[in-house]
């Protein structure tokens, strides 16, 4: 019977855990020996039932009972289930717990991102409507000067709301990273509890002589963990992708601001190119020049700034790129381990069927034996 079989009918699993006392559990050395003993459900004191003989007075083979009842040996069966089943369920409910906690910052950063977006095109449209005024009042100077202070202004607001919105994006990111830690976090519990059932399972390696039907159930609940150990991971390779989607969201954002102030730096340099001219062919309107030529001094100024800002906006766009890498790395590093712990699975699967085999070939039964060893009428 396949691990699949099992799964999708439970029915077998509970049928297979209706097989007499004496072919579950374990008992102590003196006990196989001396025949006598108490039940291993804990807080019963109940001696264990005697093991049956031949006609002849030989003792029958096979396992000694380790339960003094068939009830005692199922409720016993259910609290091995229980907790089980509780070592799978805690990982995948904290998993929900930190999608939930990531759900919040994820809607926070793309309503972020929209009005980025908006502002922009608020720049872009500002930016054309400067250059057609520029254009239309090129001939008096007067106008240029009002049409490169109009510019100086708007230059000013958008480098506001490029400062506002690279804050709103390093408070959104800060968010993103705590989310990051923690599913990492949980990544690393679940990976550590992983470890230790599969050690629990090695060291069971001297109980696997135990029933087929009970080997049978351990391995199946193997096979649920690894299922859900999947889910984690790709729903932690989810998070990961939409991180790199935001990211270059973000650089795109970050070129978008560089080619606007490109633009109107260009658009500076035109007005203060018809500046000169004008200054040239009017002698009266040189004083207003001057004046103007100090207020394009003060916009350059003003630009330099926003080169920097620009510049140190590209700087923490590489740091993002960075940690993305580190994070692309340990997204591998995890799958890397996730492979080593289902390799080691497999070679724990063909250990217990290696064993299983070995105990599906019973020696030649005595005279008057069933095939398990025992008495029909027992």
């Amino acid at each position: 019977m396949t691990d699949d079989e099992n799964v999708a009918n439970p029915d077998a699993s509970d049928a297979l855990d209706e097989f007499p006392a004496e072919f579950s559990g374990e008992v102590s050395g003196d006990e196989a020996t001396s025949g006598v003993g108490v039940c291993s459900l804990d807080g019963c004191d109940n001696p264990l039932p005697p093991r049956s003989t031949t006609s002849d007075g030989r003792r029958r083979s096979g396992r000694p009972a380790a339960y003094c009842c068939k009830a005692h040996a199922d409720a016993a069966s259910r609290a091995r289930r229980s907790a089980q089943t509780a070592a799978i369920v805690d990982p995948l409910v904290e998993a929900q717990r930190l999608a939930e906690l990531f759900d919040p910052a994820a809607q926070a950063l793309a309503a972020t991102l929209g009005e980025m977006r908006e502002r922009l095109a608020r720049a872009d449209t500002g930016a054309l409507g400067r250059v057609r005024a520029a254009e239309s009042e090129a001939a008096e100077a007067h106008q240029d000067a009002e049409a490169a202070e109009r510019a100086a202004q708007a230059a000013e607001a958008a480098r506001v709301k490029v400062v506002a919105a690279a804050r709103d994006d390093r408070q959104a990111r800060q968010v993103a990273e705590r989310s990051a830690e923690r599913a990492e976090r949980a990544a690393e519990d679940v990976r550590r509890r992983s470890w230790e059932q599969v050690a629990q399972h090695e060291r069971a390696r001297g109980a696997a002589e135990a029933a087929q039907a009970a080997a049978q159930r351990s391995r199946d609940e193997l096979v649920l963990e690894v299922r859900a150990l999947r889910s984690d991971y790709a729903e932690l390779r989810s998070v990961h992708r939409a991180a790199q989607r935001d990211l270059a969201d973000r650089d795109t954002a970050l070129a978008r601001a560089e080619a606007t102030r490109a633009a109107l730096a260009a658009q500076l340099e035109a007005a203060e190119e018809r500046l000169v001219k004008v200054g040239n062919d009017h002698d009266a309107a040189r004083q207003e020049l001057h004046g103007a030529r100090g207020e394009l001094h003060a916009v350059r100024v003003e630009l330099d700034g926003l080169r920097e800002e620009a510049r140190q906006l590209r700087e923490r766009s590489a740091a993002e790129h960075t940690a993305r890498r580190l994070a692309e790395s340990h997204a591998n590093a995890l799958d890397k381990e996730l492979s080593g712990v289902r390799e080691e699975l497999s070679a724990t699967h063909a250990r217990f069927d290696r064993l299983l085999a070995g105990r599906d070939q019973p020696a030649d039964p005595q005279p008057g034996e069933d095939s398990r060893g025992e008495d029909p009428t027992a």
